[in-house]
């Protein structure tokens, strides 16, 4: 319980932190420093409709944290997530496309998300394979074939599955049947954000109320000792980055679902990055990964807002995340010492 408030508490100083240096770049970088000041942090909460965006950004943000969360619990590395956020929005795309008019909206819906998720999870299981198999460690083999998914899903996006007509780098859109109703019109927020925090919910229950993710937690404690214990250690891996893989993917094709309604070239660029990010900060647990996944929107709908209504940078929001990844896998700033001696 102590060292969990310990974690508590190290993730708001970061976030505190982060604020607090977001708050210096909008005064530096801004004429009318006041004005900027609400527009950053204050303007998100002024309407439905800028409110509403940020709940929507969050929902893809939600599900990449809980994908690094999984595989960061058992102690392995996903850094392909951009390329399987990438790859399951094509293929749960053309899964729609391919089902327009054959099944009702429901199902539909319901089987791109299952194809979107076995997509990315096959493309982890494949680092988790190599791994096990061969001892190829899994963080350079699942970037390197994340680099690769992305030019492979650019090819379909500007070729096979390119909507010509339209002149765009963007694919057939899906049909309005295999959509998400809106929840806060006139923003993007849409009924994806059930699925998000039920996704939350599901991950908790499975990490800390099953045998299997208790398995998982002590492998990640100490893969050696869970060996001894009895543990397939070799399982606990693949499973974990494959679950991973898919939760990923599944981030995309909501994200096309419920607002895009097409794969665009590069539109969730990003993603698994911050995805990182996000379960850094919850310390990999999941119900925590909601708050997180919600702060991150927070800095980058205030950025964008900030950029509308009083001239600063959208990327100060890319300096502030820069920020907190710092602070969180560095701790160089985090008096480590002080926490230690107070709670020992």
């Amino acid at each position: 319980m102590i060292r969990r408030s310990w974690m508590d508490g190290r993730s708001f100083l970061v976030m505190a932190l982060a604020l607090a240096a977001g708050l210096v770049l909008v005064l530096l970088m801004s004429e009318g420093p006041l004005n900027a000041t609400r527009a950053f942090f204050l303007s998100v909460f002024s309407n439905r409709f800028y409110f509403g965006n940020l709940l929507a950004y969050s929902i893809p943000l939600i599900l990449t944290g809980l994908a690094a969360s999984i595989a960061f619990t058992s102690s392995c590395f996903n850094l392909g997530m951009e390329g399987q956020v990438y790859l399951g929005a094509l293929t749960g795309t053309a899964t729609g496309i391919l089902l327009a008019g054959r099944v009702s909206g429901a199902a539909g819906i319901v089987l791109m998300i299952i194809v979107s998720f076995f997509s990315g999870a096959t493309a982890a299981g494949i680092s988790a394979l190599l791994k096990t198999r061969l001892g190829v460690n899994e963080l350079i083999s699942s970037l390197l074939l994340s680099n690769g998914l992305v030019l492979v899903v650019d090819y379909f996006i500007e070729g096979p599955l390119n909507d010509r007509p339209s002149g765009l780098a963007a694919t057939v859109s899906l049909p309005d049947e295999f959509r998400f109703e809106g929840l806060m019109s006139p923003s993007s927020l849409h009924s994806g954000i059930i699925f998000s925090i039920a996704a939350a919910v599901i991950l908790w229950f499975f990490l800390f109320r099953t045998r299997e993710g208790f398995k998982m937690r002590i492998a990640g404690k100490n893969r050696r000792f869970a060996y001894y214990s009895g543990v397939d250690t070799k399982k606990v891996i693949f499973w974990s980055l494959f679950l991973s893989g898919g939760l990923a993917s599944t981030a995309g094709i909501i994200d096309v679902i419920g607002i895009h309604g097409r794969v665009m070239r590069g539109f969730s660029s990003g993603y698994g990055w911050n995805g990182i990010a996000i379960a850094l900060i919850a310390r990999n647990h999941p119900l925590m990964v909601v708050p997180a996944a919600l702060f991150f929107a927070y800095l980058e709908s205030g950025a964008q807002i900030a950029s509308l209504e009083a001239n600063v940078t959208p990327e100060v929001a890319k300096i502030v995340q820069a920020v907190i990844f710092f602070l969180v896998t560095a701790e160089a700033l985090i008096p480590k010492l002080f926490w230690r001696k107070k709670y020992a």
